[in-house]
């Protein structure tokens, strides 16, 4: 889970402040659409402590978290080894933007990966550019709806996506897509929030 910036230092030091920075529970949009999904590789981008990955790895998949923080991997690794799914899980230390991933995956899940649209694409197109044919991609973001309705999310625009904008993307890269919106309830301070998420999901045209 990278933002807006995406230095690996600044990384390393929020991961480093706590124990924990994200929930340890997969995002909830990961579970609702992907779960009816058979067992086989996925990549984690920016996956961050790799609540996602672990939970794909628990359901045995061959799972790789591609991660900027070295930091946030070495908790992912610690998670792995204490829930008995080293053997099914992969650290890879690098920029989502140029990273280059050990397995060759049929699914690729993106939560929350914050950036403005030029890099958020050139990181899409890296991560497509090794996946098997016909792989499924998932995406989650932070909405920039969010700025005037909703809640959640960095409180800047250039990297909260509108789904007009992954929409682009998607036209020229997937087949059998949809972009929509979705909304969650968050707690904060006592009081309930409604955040507002962006889904892209759909699949690379498979060879002929």
């Amino acid at each position: 889970m990278s933002g807006p910036n995406s230095d690996a230092s600044s990384w390393d030091a929020r991961y480093a402040s706590q124990e924990l920075v994200w929930s340890l529970e997969p995002n909830q949009f990961v579970v609702e659409h992907l779960e009816h999904l058979a067992p086989s590789k996925m990549i984690d981008l920016a996956g961050g402590e790799g609540r996602n990955a672990l939970w794909f790895a628990q359901r045995g998949w061959q799972v790789e978290n591609v991660e900027i923080s070295q930091v946030a991997l070495d908790k992912f690794l610690k998670r792995a080894k204490h829930a008995e799914l080293a053997e099914n899980t992969i650290a890879t230390h690098g920029d989502a933007l140029s990273a280059k991933f050990e397995l060759q995956a049929d699914l690729l899940v993106v939560a929350y990966l914050q950036l403005p649209a030029a890099s958020l694409a050139k990181a899409l197109d890296n991560a497509c550019n090794q996946l098997t044919p016909g792989a499924m991609v998932f995406g989650v973001w932070h909405a920039k709806r969010n700025l005037t309705e909703g809640f959640g999310g960095p409180p800047m625009p250039e990297v909260l996506p509108t789904p007009e904008e992954l929409e682009i993307w998607a036209k020229q890269n997937l087949v059998n897509h949809e972009v929509f919106e979705v909304e969650r309830i968050v707690e904060k301070d006592g009081a309930k929030r409604v955040a507002i998420d962006v889904i892209l999901k759909g699949q690379l045209a498979k060879s002929e």
